[in-house]
C-alpha cells in the first residue's frame, strides 16, 4: 500500500510562479485605461495581502470603471503571452516524479477558463504527463475545487491538499483531508489556516505530513 491513495495540488503558485503573469497583464491594462502600472514588487506585495483591486486601480490611476479592468484582466490573463511568462518553481519536475512512487492518484487541480491553453502550458512545461489525472474546475465559483472532488473516495488519514490560497485550504477542510501551505505563492502565510507549512513544494518533507 503507498503511502497516500490522493494527493492533489494547485497549478498557480505551488507549481508555477505566476509573479511575472500577473503583473504583466495588469500592467497592460492600466496602460491602456491611461494609468501608471506601480512597479513589480509592490504589486505583488499587494497581491500577496489581499489589497482590494479598487485600492490598487486608484493608486495606479486608472482612467475606467472596476468592472472595465475586471472584465479585461479575465479576458487577457490565460492568454498564451502571459501563460509563457510563468516561472516553474524550484526542483518542480523532480519533486512530482518523486511522489508518483508514493500515491496511487497524483491529481492536480485549477481553476482555468480556457482548458485548451492550460493543456497548452502543462505541456509546454513537461508537466502534462506527471499527473494521473488534471481536474480543472470553474472559475470563479465558490468552492469549485470542492465540488469538483467531493465525490471522490479519499481517505482522510491518506489524502492531503497542496495550494497557496484560502480556497485550497478550506477545499482540504471540506474534503477532510490534510492541507500543506505553500507560503511563496499568492497570499502571505498568514492568511493560510493548513496543518502543515512550507516555503516551496520541494522542502515539503511528504513522508512527515
Amino acid at each position: 500500500m503507498k503511502l497516500f491513495n490522493y494527493i492533489f495540488t494547485d497549478l498557480d503558485g505551488p507549481i508555477l510562479d505566476g509573479k511575472y503573469k500577473h503583473y504583466n497583464c495588469y500592467k497592460d491594462i492600466i496602460t491602456n485605461g491611461g494609468g501608471n502600472a506601480i512597479d513589480i514588487d509592490e504589486y505583488w506585495e499587494m497581491k500577496r495581502n489581499r489589497v482590494k483591486r479598487d485600492v490598487l486601480l486608484k493608486i495606479s490611476l486608472y482612467g475606467k470603471t472596476y468592472d472595465d479592468y475586471l472584465n479585461e484582466w479575465l479576458a487577457k490573463i490565460e492568454e498564451i503571452k502571459y501563460l509563457d511568462m510563468d516561472l516553474l518553481k524550484p526542483n518542480v519536475i523532480h519533486t512530482l516524479k518523486k511522489w508518483e512512487k508514493i500515491t496511487d492518484n497524483l491529481y492536480l487541480v485549477t481553476a482555468r477558463r480556457k482548458k485548451e491553453n492550460l493543456y497548452y502550458q502543462l505541456n509546454n512545461n513537461n508537466l502534462f504527463e506527471l499527473f494521473d489525472k488534471i481536474v480543472c474546475c470553474d472559475f470563479g465559483v465558490v468552492n469549485s475545487k470542492y465540488m469538483s472532488l467531493k465525490n471522490i473516495s479519499i481517505d482522510k488519514y491518506r489524502g492531503v491538499f497542496i495550494g497557496d490560497t484560502e480556497e485550497d485550504m478550506n477545499t482540504a477542510e471540506l474534503l477532510q483531508i490534510k492541507s500543506i501551505a505553500i507560503t511563496n505563492g499568492l497570499r502571505e502565510k498568514k492568511y493560510l489556516k493548513a496543518n502543515y507549512y512550507y516555503d516551496e513544494i520541494k522542502d515539503i518533507n511528504i513522508s512527515r505530513c
